[in-house]
């Protein structure tokens, strides 16, 4: 028998995939209307349930108050107390995570399949009738407004922060920069308001993926689709605000005994539904959104001038921007928005080599199979579905682009969103 030679020094060819096994998950509804969506897999008997409200931040009446109701759930209910909430979270082995974002807030548990029936009264308690303890809010506060206080001396905080305002205005909520007062302004009523108006089943989309018990749907039903549980009789109104029609000068932050300057770069760009974004994020990722992006390749490797830089999509539900990001020492911050600027207009007139392009195809793809992989990370990439209104062929999409992208369709797209005037320019540091 002549068995056939493996050449180990040669390595396999790569073949990019051409379609995404990705099945959309089954919907049903509690009594009340609540949507749930059931994500079934994995081999071990482990489940996650998120709720998630479609309300964050920007649907705040002050700044703070959404973050501080959100955190402040599992801090103590009508029937127990913040110790008696560890202790059922402890005892149970569950892992319960609270998120406050820009547009939604997401509380999730991560528990045992055998033990889910044990924690959903608490769930349903946490989420129901948190008591929001003054105690609880005071020694929140303190230590967010310390935090504040100790990253307001810290460069990157601050580009961040004017960076945003600069992109939305002062007053946008996808642009207000927090303010050391703003800590003294937000009590006990605001959270106990914000909640009657948001946190409520008209606001309610239940995911759920792992290993389900198969009691699991009439659990939810109990205890959140009663009729007890309701919305308001007057909901809250889709808050308005505008944005900056012209674009801000470029902004410097001084800071005088800083050794490194935080460069911020970027604008408002298109939202995630758009029929270009795609195209966008392939041609983001080549400017500066992996190790080996152009970036990365001059500014760090070839000049020297920082450790990391960086360039990303940012995408909420009402807006979108892009932006590079990097620190550098203070000496050569002009050199490096120079190169930032240089490289921006590369992708317009420098049309990817074979190499880049084969390089960017192959990290892409496979950082893009990696996002799928088991329930939870698919239920992940299905809130995204959710909360920006994608239709299920999105994924596909990705990788039918990513395929057929070219050197000259790249360039297109750069030509058509990226042009260096049009940039907002933040740096924070010692001239």
């Amino acid at each position: 028998m002549i068995r056939k030679m493996t050449f180990r020094t040669q390595a396999p060819a790569i073949q990019l995939p051409e379609q995404l096994a990705f099945d959309a998950p089954e919907k049903l509804r509690l009594g009340n209307g609540v949507p749930v969506y059931l994500l079934e897999g994995g081999t071990e008997e482990i489940v996650r349930l998120e709720l998630l409200f479609l309300a964050g931040s920007y649907h705040q009446h002050k700044p703070l108050v959404t973050y501080l109701a959100a955190n402040l759930l599992k801090a103590g209910t009508e029937e127990r107390s913040s110790v008696e909430i560890s202790e059922v979270l402890d005892f149970y082995g569950t892992f319960l995570q609270v998120e406050a974002q820009k547009d939604i807030v997401s509380v999730s548990l991560l528990v045992l399949t055998k033990n889910l029936e044990y924690v959903l009264a608490l769930l349903q308690d946490i989420i129901q009738t948190p008591s929001y303890p003054g105690s609880e809010l005071e020694i929140l506060l303190k230590n967010k407004k310390h935090q504040h206080i100790i990253n307001s001396g810290k460069v990157s905080y601050l580009a961040r922060l004017h960076f945003a305002e600069q992109l939305f205005g002062p007053e946008h909520p996808y642009g207000y920069r927090l303010r050391k007062g703003d800590f003294d302004q937000v009590g006990r009523e605001d959270l106990l308001a914000y909640h009657r108006q948001w946190i409520h089943p008209g606001n309610l989309v239940v995911i759920a993926s792992g290993r389900f018990p198969s009691e699991m749907m009439e659990e939810l039903e109990s205890h959140f689709g009663g009729a007890s549980w309701k919305a308001p009789n007057e909901s809250g109104d889709e808050p308005a605000f505008a944005v900056p029609l012209q674009k801000a000068d470029p902004l410097f932050i001084y800071r005088k005994d800083a050794l490194q300057s935080a460069i911020r770069v970027g604008k408002r760009i298109i939202e995630r539904a758009d029929e270009d974004y795609i195209r966008l994020a392939i041609t983001n990722a080549l400017l500066g959104g992996f190790f080996g992006s152009r970036l990365m390749k001059n500014i760090r490797q070839e000049k020297g001038y920082t450790y990391g830089i960086h360039s990303a999509l940012v995408s909420m539900v009402r807006e979108g921007y892009f932006f590079v990001s990097t620190q550098v020492g203070t000496e050569v911050c002009k050199a490096a928005l120079e190169e930032i600027y240089l490289e921006i207009r590369r992708l317009r007139t420098e049309p990817a080599t074979a190499a880049e392009l084969n390089t960017l195809k192959n990290y892409l793809s496979g950082n893009f199979l990696r996002s799928f992989d088991g329930p939870f990370a698919r239920a992940e990439r299905f809130r995204e579905m959710l909360v920006f209104g994608l239709k299920p062929v999105h994924y596909d999409l990705f990788l039918k682009e990513l395929h057929e992208i070219t050197p000259e369709t790249i360039m297109e797209t750069a030509h058509k969103h990226l042009h260096e005037e049009s940039m907002i320019e933040v740096v924070a540091g010692n001239r």
